[in-house]
């Protein structure tokens, strides 16, 4: 797990990409431990209000910053509907305005912190260097397949000048390849899409049915969209097979039951 490592604060532990740290970016990406959510027990949920008390997540949240060191900020969120959908967040007054459908989020001012939530998905946060824009994606396999990534760092180029090359990236935790089955209709769409499909593919199945990796997928997308191979920070953390630190929808079978949000955030002081 080079360029990462894990933080402790109190019952808080959270993982951060040293590289954008040391360029002055606040990011983190958070755990399931030091909560009070009951999934089933001390859970730092940051979201899915619908199947946890309310205050719980305040509370979880309000402890999640104050790790950060950061609990004045804004923290801009996104109603997430698994889109390549863009929002530019133009100052702090922007940052407390309701969130918006959409599942990427920009910002080049101080003093605010865009977050996504994932269970599972591919949390992706992108700092530039040159100009101090930043970015958080969430890229499930239907942001991917459309592209979230690369329309994320378009938008940067068109709003703040951003030049790929002085862009870095961090991948957090999400689904391996190694468990995250899909459809034959899903890996029928990444090939029609993309040239380099079938390197994204394993074990595929006489039923048309595989393996998807999504990190790959991002990370050909990062590249492709001119960022540096040095510059693309993976944990390579799995979800499911970490499910003793991270919520795993597919695991935890949220369409079920409760399951907890973790959180990628990024922002900067300066």
């Amino acid at each position: 797990m080079t360029n990462f490592s894990f933080r402790q604060c109190g019952g808080i532990r959270i993982l951060v990409c040293e590289p954008l740290e040391r360029l002055g970016f606040k990011n983190a990406f958070s755990t399931r431990l030091g909560g009070i959510s009951p999934l089933p027990a001390d859970a730092l949920s940051l979201g899915n209000f619908s199947q946890d008390e309310r205050a719980n997540i305040v509370e979880n949240r309000r402890r999640f910053l104050a790790a950060l060191e950061i609990d004045n900020w804004p923290m801009v969120t996104a109603k997430q509907i698994h889109s390549a959908d863009v929002r530019s967040v133009v100052d702090t007054e922007d940052a407390h305005s309701e969130p918006q459908p959409g599942d990427a989020l920009t910002a080049n001012a101080a003093g605010i912190l865009l977050a996504i939530q994932t269970a599972d998905c591919m949390p992706v946060l992108i700092a530039d260097e040159r100009t101090r824009a930043f970015a958080a994606i969430h890229a499930g396999w239907r942001g991917t397949l459309a592209g979230i990534v690369a329309r994320t760092i378009e938008r940067m180029q068109q709003q703040y000048g951003s030049r790929p090359e002085y862009l870095h990236a961090a991948l957090g935790p999400a689904i391996c390849a190694e468990v995250f089955e899909v459809g034959a209709e899903v890996l029928d769409a990444f090939r029609d899409k993309y040239s380099y499909a079938e390197e994204l593919f394993s074990n595929t199945q006489p039923n048309g049915k595989g393996h998807i990796n999504l990190n790959l997928a991002n990370i050909r997308q990062l590249a492709d969209s001119g960022l540096r191979a040095d510059r693309i920070y993976d944990c390579g953390l799995c979800t499911w097979t970490r499910n003793d630190l991270f919520f795993s929808y597919r695991l935890e079978r949220g369409a079920e039951k409760p399951v907890g949000r973790l959180m990628g955030v990024i922002g900067r002081e300066l």
